[in-house]
């Protein structure tokens, strides 16, 4: 085990430099990264640390769509778009972001 360096610790957490960081690496709001957010669930059983990635890659009409979907520890699907719903299906998921955003997804019949 690594011991903490508490020096580079508190210089990290110093306004000028985490504020300087957060700004550089914030998107403007709406905006999501190009690409599958992953999903990552962690426990631990019997002295053992368990990790857990999903990551849904979600294309719509043959377009890539951003769709960000994450899974709780009990296996229930939840979006930052849709925040007070859960869903036991991904498709299911997708279905009701497209409902709510039609402007978000392209295309369609």
């Amino acid at each position: 085990m690594t011991a903490i360096d508490l020096e580079a610790v508190t210089a990290g957490a110093a306004p000028d430099t985490l504020g300087s960081y957060l700004a550089e690496s914030a998107r403007p709001a709406g905006e999501h990264a190009p690409g599958p957010a992953p999903s990552v669930r962690t426990t631990e059983h019997e002295g053992h640390r368990i990790t857990v990635t999903t990551t849904y890659d979600v294309v719509v009409d043959g377009t890539p769509a951003a769709a960000p979907l994450h899974v709780t520890d009990s296996g229930m699907l939840y979006s930052p778009g849709l925040p007070y719903h859960q869903f036991t299906s991904a498709l299911d998921a997708v279905r009701a972001l497209m409902s709510t955003y039609p402007d978000h997804f392209g295309g369609g019949a």
